[in-house]
């Protein structure tokens, strides 16, 4: 399987044998951040970002792990899933640190104290590239699917990638995962890349997941505010942020203690700068949907800040400005389950972003086929619906939008149930022929204490064996993060 890479200059093959080498604490404000507070040069030596912080929101740094001790971060890092430890490749105590450097630089960056955007965010660390700075697809895409399932619904969180790999060479599974995880409300934020091995830029277009529609793929700038020469481009380029060169690079945390430091330069550097910004804006308003998130950012950039960039690459600097993001219409609810009874099917999904307005209700419409047979209207906040009076033998499909007083929300896709079925006492069946979820994540399944003499969970496969007629209750999880969905599926 072709390899992963992180995009920092010293994490490209055949450009620097070596690690940047540790220095202290910054005496100065970072030109960084002392850049992306003003419209235009030079600084000023003001890095003053105003008084949100990012607390409360989460930022998923994708990365080689993250020194968790490190000053810059004052506590506020959480070990996420490594599963570069978990395969053994590369184990690491404790999990989810940092023995190659690059994840601990992003992450202060997006939220260090003094050299990052969002210095109150917190930081989850999820460890997809080795001690030497590469991994795997398979790696990064079991890490995004571990987000998606910790990640609550309904409330804006960011994950930054200074990672890539060429599109023909496996990156379509990133892709996908990136894919679902705007569409479950989290901002992603991506490295555009720093070109071939000699530094010579690709078309951005060309890396995956960089040309992801929707996604934040960040190239990087200069202290002259230009282009940076190893940073790719293109159109599918949606801002530059910092990302430094030889004649001023990027001072952030380092791994090899907790008060080192180092210079570093690259589009790994320049997307957790957005990211941290996204962050601000989501502490701010946390129930915005990613996509306005994204538009504000892209909206608020400073056009034509930079020189040398070429016609096909949009000239926009990032520039942080807090105000308020205008509500639009509420987004797609997620973790979409039904399951079904003689005769019934039981809908259960998560709330979605309401859009910076609050939700005023939620129709739910069952089809058969392409016809609709019932729709039920329900209150702001309800997250189940029963249909009854089906017809045992048939699939139906449910479909489930939101609204608020801004307009109506995207409708879900019109998703699939199973075989509507009776269920008997004395039966065992496999859950996949009882529930079924809408999409690719684990269903987790638990009786309650209240139906353990109705029904039990079997493993290998996952089956319930129904003991007696009555309801057994269960709660179904694909939400490691959320609150379960109650399903009572009634027993004959």
């Amino acid at each position: 399987m072709r390899r992963i890479w992180g995009f920092c200059i010293a994490s490209l093959v055949g450009l620097v044998a070596v690690a940047p080498a540790a220095q202290s604490a910054p005496n100065s404000a970072p030109w960084h951040l002392d850049r992306i507070n003003q419209r235009s040069g030079p600084i000023d030596s003001n890095a003053d970002l105003g008084a949100l912080t990012g607390a409360g929101i989460n930022i998923y740094i994708v990365d080689s792990g993250v020194l968790p001790t490190h000053e810059q971060f004052g506590g506020r890092v959480v070990a996420g899933t490594d599963p570069v430890s978990s395969t053994g490749e590369s184990v690491i105590d404790p999990r989810a640190s940092d023995c190659d450097g690059h994840g601990t630089h992003v992450a202060g960056l997006a939220a260090g104290t003094t050299v990052g955007v969002a210095r109150g965010a917190t930081v989850i660390a999820v460890r997809v590239l080795n001690c030497d700075g590469d991994g795997t697809v398979d790696n990064v895409v079991a890490a995004l699917r571990w987000i998606r399932s910790h990640h609550v619904s309904g409330k804006a969180a960011i994950v930054n990638l200074s990672l890539g790999v060429d599109r023909n060479d496996d990156g379509a599974a990133i892709d996908a995962q990136v894919t679902e995880m705007l569409a479950e409300g989290i901002v992603v934020t991506i490295a555009a890349g720093n070109g071939n091995q000699n530094g010579v830029p690709y078309n951005a277009c060309d890396i995956s997941p960089g040309h992801v529609p929707g996604a934040l793929t960040v190239a990087a700038s200069t202290f002259a505010d230009t282009a940076a020469s190893y940073s790719n481009g293109g159109p599918c380029i949606d801002l530059f942020a910092p990302g430094g060169d030889s004649s001023a690079r990027i001072l952030s945390a380092w791994n090899t203690g907790n008060s080192d430091y180092s210079n570093d330069v690259g589009t790994s550097m320049a997307s957790p700068l957005v990211a941290g910004y996204a962050a601000l804006l989501a502490q701010q308003q946390p129930s915005l949907c990613a996509a306005q998130i994204s538009d504000a950012i892209v909206q608020r950039a400073t056009p034509n800040a930079l020189g040398g960039v070429i016609a096909t690459t949009p000239n926009r600097l990032l520039f942080v400005d807090t105000s308020p993001i205008p509500a639009t219409v509420p987004g797609l609810a997620s973790n979409i389950i039904t399951t079904v009874s003689s005769g019934s099917v039981l809908a259960s999904w998560e709330l979605p972003c309401d859009g910076g307005s609050t939700l005023t209700k939620t129709t739910v419409s069952l089809y058969r086929g392409s016809t609709l047979l019932q729709r039920r209207t329900l209150t702001p906040g309800t997250t189940t619906a029963r249909f009854t009076r089906l017809q045992n033998g048939v699939q139906y499909r449910v479909r489930v939008q939101h609204h608020n007083a801004i307009g109506d929300g995207a409708s879900t896709t019109r998703w699939k149930t199973v075989t509507v079925r009776a269920l008997r006492s004395g039966e065992t069946i496999p859950v996949r022929s009882i529930g079924r979820f809408a999409g690719d994540l684990t269903m987790k399944w638990k009786v309650a204490s209240s139906s353990r003499g109705v029904c039990k969970v079997l493993s290998n496969p996952t089956s319930i064996r129904f003991l007696r007629a009555g309801t057994c209750r269960v709660a179904i999880r694909t939400n490691a993060g959320g609150t379960p969905a109650i399903h009572n599926l009634r027993v004959n």
